[in-house]
């Protein structure tokens, strides 16, 4: 049932998401006329933008911290499927509620505190924002200057991270259609250039053996690596809405959540093994990807990575990031449009990328923030997931929308705009994480006591998830849950004068 004309929002748009043309709607609901997106669509969103450099990079640290080869093999097969489960779990509730994961978080944390979706979005999105732009300069830079000798200073590096940043910011600004449309011919021109290094590079791959831990011991290096390839595919979560909002409601759950994981982890698992096979073939595999990947290849394949994997895809995956952080940061300032937040967000991005990785090289920490950002984002995650499973993916895209009017009513409205029992289990599990953080910069107290090893965001997911569900169980949640006709759990729903089938 298509009631879109009686939800209210954020100034609803006409459609305007055809290819080539700038994308007028922002997270207002989506109507079911306008839903012309597919679950294959989905797959190929998550596939194709593991290629940038910026998210290749997390599956070569495992050789940098001084694994062996195979130890980093299965490392990042184990961290991008646990990471790939968990995204999973995320990628089912736009087609039910119309809208993008932060708004659609209100469901579960109430109308304000849908607040802490945006901020988590916001951080996830401007970070890698200045990782990709960053790494696309660096391989920029170094191919030029084998061409032509252009230098590698960091005049050079920014006026190449310039140019990566406009362009993500067009492709941004066109938004969803355009996007979509080049999900496909990236992700194919930028897999098949990866795997071809495979080939190019076997005759200087080595099984490295590894050793010299960067946390000392080798379970709780593994551990680390473990955590940092499950972070690429759970930092997605927050942002698949944003393409999960334009498929039908009546999609099977099922089809989205195979299609957005299988993508998920064939794309983040193939992106992060290459990188990590091409980080053995550097003379010094501290050497930072970007530039030692093309400086290992040959000249003509090193062209070949700065125009897919290291261009394209990059570019790719940065507009992606502005696209979506300026969705999230339009459920905090709804009355500004996507387009102009896209503007903004593209200029802090740019500006967090200049300061912080060349100004502070910020970059040594990567493994720092990245537990910060599983932390923070895990168990809001698996707060959602169970809170959409609890309530049969049942929601009133009415009362999700019913910020934009300034209205203190609705099932989401809980306690003063916020579901105690989402808040204080989130807060439970950042508190419980970071306890058991253990990287380079950030230990936890409680980590000595498990061996050194990096329970942060395995333990923030479990605590999360159980304290909120006992928290609904012991206090439950009124009003957000279908009522079974007749009394009875089955495949009919009764809510407002409204049939469902669930």
């Amino acid at each position: 049932m298509d009631n879109s004309a009686a939800v209210p929002g954020p100034a609803p748009q006409a459609s305007a998401d055809e290819i080539g043309r700038v994308e007028a709607r922002g997270i207002d609901y989506v109507p079911e006329r306008d839903r012309h997106s597919h679950p294959r669509d989905l797959a190929w969103a998550m596939f194709g933008p593991q290629f940038g450099f910026g998210n290749m990079v997390f599956g070569s640290l495992g050789i940098v911290f001084g694994l062996s080869w195979w130890s980093t093999f299965t490392a990042v097969t184990a961290g991008v499927a646990l990471g790939s489960l968990i995204f999973t779990g995320v990628a089912i509730q736009s087609p039910k509620t119309g809208t993008n994961n932060a708004v659609s978080s209100g469901a579960f944390f109430g109308v304000r505190g849908r607040y802490l979706g945006s901020l988590i979005s916001l951080v996830i999105g401007l970070a890698f924002f200045a990782i990709l732009v960053w790494t696309a300069g660096q391989t920029i830079v170094v191919v030029f200057h084998r061409l032509i000798g252009t230098g590698t200073g960091d005049v050079a590096l920014s006026i190449a991270m310039l140019v990566v940043s406009l362009l993500s910011f067009v492709l941004a600004i066109y938004g969803h259609a355009t996007l979509v449309a080049s999900f496909r011919f990236i992700a194919i021109a930028s897999a098949g250039v990866s795997l071809l290094a495979v080939i190019v590079l076997a005759g200087k791959f080595h099984a490295v053996h590894g050793g010299s831990y960067l946390l000392e011991a080798y379970w709780p290096t593994w551990v680390l690596t473990m955590v940092l390839a499950a972070l690429l595919p759970i930092t997605w979560g927050p942002f698949i809405g944003d393409y999960g909002r334009y498929i039908p409601s009546g999609t099977n759950a099922r089809t989205c959540a195979l299609a957005a994981g299988l993508g998920i982890f064939a794309g983040c698992w193939l992106a992060e093994i290459v990188a990590a096979y091409a980080t053995t073939t550097f003379e010094d595999p501290t050497t930072a990807f970007a530039i030692g990947f093309p400086a290992a290849s040959p000249l003509w394949f090193a062209i070949l990575l700065m125009i897919a994997p290291g261009g394209l895809a990059n570019i790719e995956s940065a507009a992606m990031c502005v696209y979506n952080a300026a969705l999230d940061l339009q459920a905090v300032f709804w009355r500004l449009s996507r387009a102009q937040l896209t503007f903004v967000i593209s200029a802090i991005g740019l500006a967090a990328a200049y300061v912080g990785l060349i100004g502070f090289n910020a970059i040594k920490s990567i493994e720092a923030f990245a537990t910060l950002m599983l932390v923070t984002c895990t168990p809001w995650m698996v707060i959602m997931t169970i809170g959409h499973l609890l309530r049969h993916g049942w929601y009133e895209p009415n009362d999700l929308q019913a910020f934009a009017g300034g209205a203190k009513t609705g099932v989401y409205w809980f306690t003063g705009g916020f579901n105690v029992r989402a808040v204080v289990a989130w807060g439970a599990a950042v508190a419980t994480g970071m306890l058991f953080a253990s990287t380079s910069i950030i230990t936890g107290p409680l980590t000595r006591h498990v061996s050194g090893i990096d329970l942060s965001f395995t333990s923030a997911a479990v605590v999360g998830g159980v304290l909120y569900y006992a928290l609904v169980k012991i206090f439950p949640e009124r009003g957000v849950m279908p009522i079974p006709r007749g009394g009875e759990r089955g495949s009919t729903w009764r809510r407002g004068g409204v049939t469902l089938s669930g």
